[in-house]
C-alpha cells in the first residue's frame, strides 16, 4: 500500500509539473482619429491587442481616463463591435473617469476595436499643451487580474485647433517596448519549459531507480527463501 501511494504521489507531481505555464498578457491601445482634430474634438478608438495565452478569451476590460477639465468640456464613451461601456463622469466622485468595457457576444481571443472616446474642446482655449491619460487598465482571467501599461496622449492646443505632438517618438517607443516585452515573455517561457523538462526527467529517473531497488529487494528475499 505504501509503495502504491509513493508511485501515485510521483505521478501526480509529474502531471502538475507538466502543465503548460501560461504567460498572460494583453494591451489596450488608443488610436487618434486625425480627421476630426480640426473640428475641436478628439476621437480615440480603443483596441484590444497583444492577447497571449488566453485560450478562452476575455470579455471585460476596465480602466480610468484622466484629462484636464479646463481644456475639455465633455467626454463620452461608445462601445464598438458588440462591446458596451459604463463610464463614471460624476465630478468629485472618487471613481470619476473610471470605465468598464464588457461584451456578451462571446469572449475575444483576437485583436479588436472595442470602444471610442470623444472629448470636446472648450471654446477660447489659449495656446498650451495637454495630456490625455488612460490608466489602471486591467482584465480578469480565471479570477486572476492581468494589467496593461498606462497610456498617454500628448496634444497641443492652438486657436481651438488640436495637434498630436511627439507622435513618431511615442510610436517608436511603443514598438521597441512591445518587442522587448515579447522577448522577455519568450525567454520566460523557454526557461519554464526547460525547468519542467529537467524536473520531469529527474522524476522519471527516481521512479526507475525505486522500481529497480524494489525488484532487487524482492529477488534478495526470494534467494533467502
Amino acid at each position: 500500500m505504501k509503495k502504491k501511494k509513493f508511485f501515485l504521489g510521483l505521478l501526480i507531481l509529474i502531471m502538475i509539473l507538466g502543465i503548460q505555464v501560461n504567460v498572460l498578457a494583453f494591451d489596450l491601445l488608443p488610436n487618434i482619429d486625425q480627421k476630426v482634430l480640426s473640428e475641436k474634438q478628439v476621437k480615440i478608438s480603443l483596441k484590444l491587442t497583444d492577447l497571449q495565452d488566453y485560450t478562452n478569451g476575455i470579455n471585460a476590460v476596465s480602466g480610468k481616463i484622466i484629462y484636464d477639465t479646463n481644456v475639455f468640456e465633455s467626454v463620452s464613451f461608445t462601445g464598438m463591435n458588440n462591446w458596451s461601456c459604463a463610464y463614471n463622469n460624476e465630478e468629485g466622485n472618487e471613481s470619476q473617469g473610471k470605465f468598464m468595457l464588457i461584451t456578451t457576444a462571446g469572449n475575444v481571443t483576437k485583436e479588436k476595436e472595442v470602444a471610442q472616446i470623444e472629448l470636446k474642446l472648450k471654446p477660447g482655449i489659449p495656446l498650451q499643451e495637454t495630456k490625455i491619460k488612460i490608466e489602471e487598465i486591467q482584465t480578469s482571467y480565471h479570477a486572476e487580474k492581468v494589467k496593461a501599461e498606462d497610456k498617454e496622449i500628448n496634444l497641443k492646443i492652438k486657436e481651438n485647433d488640436i495637434e498630436v505632438i511627439q507622435k513618431n517618438e511615442l510610436k517608436t517607443e511603443k514598438i521597441e517596448e512591445t518587442e522587448e516585452t515579447k522577448q522577455k515573455q519568450e525567454g520566460n517561457k523557454k526557461d519554464a519549459y526547460i525547468l519542467i523538462a529537467i524536473t520531469v526527467i529527474i522524476a522519471i529517473i527516481l521512479i526507475i531507480f525505486m522500481i529497480l531497488m524494489i525488484k532487487l529487494k524482492e529477488r534478495g528475499k526470494t534467494n533467502e527463501k
